[in-house]
């Protein structure tokens, strides 16, 4: 039990630290949101809405060096 609690930790402390590298939207240029995102190159990139997320996921090399 100790072990399978001590994987369970590990999985979600990795996942915690997946944090966006953005603080802005690389579409909408409005403040993005941590829970709305998409990973581009091996980096999650975040949103400000859903419409921008999905623009994003259609062309990312439209928006990919808005990315900051």
């Amino acid at each position: 039990m100790k072990t399978l609690l001590t994987l369970a930790f590990v999985a979600v402390a990795g996942f915690a630290s997946a944090a966006p590298v953005n603080k802005t939207c690389p579409v909408g240029a409005r403040p993005a949101r941590t829970d709305v995102t998409s990973t581009y190159n091996g980096k999650e990139i975040a949103f400000c809405c859903n419409n921008c997320k999905k623009k994003f996921d259609a062309d990312p090399a439209k928006y990919a060096d808005k990315v900051k």
